[in-house]
């Protein structure tokens, strides 16, 4: 008997790239995958596409009913709640194609964790190649992870434990599904594993909510141009809601350190932020970080 796996998909007006997404799970290996989408409204051929593989599919594509628009994250986290019971469930994106072994490999990855996630194979819209996305140069734990997220949901494969942690409290209003839930496996005494082997293609366009490549240019641009709001705003939101989650006295510990970075002193915010472990996955993303923290305090 393979492994099932629960797929969740969220959708929006992805016709263009959604039937080659759509295929790429069918041609998993080593794997009993079942899905069930949310529409969020699309007015394109999206949900005619997805009545087309259903009907290929019989038995294993299901629909939640939409009740208005979400947005990505919030749908997801829709879906979680929702979706049957499994041993893993796995995000998908619509406009992704995922090599034939991801979730076979993802799945074989939980034999000592909650969480698995991989890099990203960047292709251009026609499927060329552009490169891979970058490991982390730390490992990514509750507290690195509170300063900053590396788990990318398409790739995610997660366990029936982890999904409880995930559905243990809201996400904060407007938060990332995969953000949300690398903090709730990790914070709540789960491990996650990050596999160096891309696991998809990452279609990188105009279209992309997140992303690496040109799209993590974009949105380094952006974060430059907020500021410390970038770091600041998230981690304020995740350290209201985090504490109703059943979080381990070490993750707790990390929230307790962190409410240094209100200190009225440069130097108190910057040692709170040692103390706390909070860090950033990237060598220079650190040197940022901590700039930041210098220039401005949590509010």
């Amino acid at each position: 008997m393979f492994p099932r796996v629960q797929v969740l998909l969220a959708c929006y007006n992805g016709a263009a790239y959604l039937s080659e997404q759509l295929e790429s799970l069918a041609a998993q290996r080593g794997v009993d995958w079942s899905l069930l989408y949310r529409d969020d409204g699309s007015t394109d051929a999206t949900l005619a596409t997805l009545d087309a593989f259903a009907a290929r599919h019989p038995g294993r594509v299901a629909a939640l009913a939409s009740d208005g628009r979400l947005g990505a994250g919030a749908s997801f986290m829709r879906l979680l709640a929702a979706a049957p019971e499994a041993p893993f469930h796995a995000f998908m994106d619509q406009d992704d194609v995922w090599l034939p072994d991801k979730l076979a490999r993802g799945v074989a990855q939980l034999d000592s964790a909650d969480l698995s996630c991989a890099r990203l194979m960047l292709v251009t819209p026609e499927l060329r190649p552009i490169g891979v996305s970058a490991m982390p140069s730390r490992p990514p734990v509750f507290a690195t992870l509170l300063a900053h997220n590396v788990a990318a949901g398409c790739t995610m494969v997660m366990t029936a434990r982890g999904r409880r942690w995930a559905l243990a409290a809201p996400m904060p209003e407007g938060g990332l599904h995969d953000w949300w839930c690398a903090l709730a496996v990790t914070g709540c005494g789960g491990r996650l594993v990050f596999d160096p082997e891309p696991g998809l293609l990452y279609r990188q366009h105009a279209g992309n909510l997140v992303g690496g490549g040109a799209a993590l240019i974009a949105r380094a641009r952006r974060m430059l141009g907020r500021g410390p709001s970038s770091f600041y705003l998230p981690l304020a939101r995740f350290m209201a809601t985090l504490p109703a989650l059943p979080l381990t006295e070490e993750a707790r510990a990390v929230l307790r350190e962190a409410e240094g970075l209100r200190a009225a002193s440069p130097l108190r915010r910057l040692a709170a932020l040692r103390r706390s472990g909070l860090a950033h996955h990237a060598r220079g993303g650190q040197i940022l970080l901590s700039v930041w923290v210098a220039l401005a305090r949590l509010r």
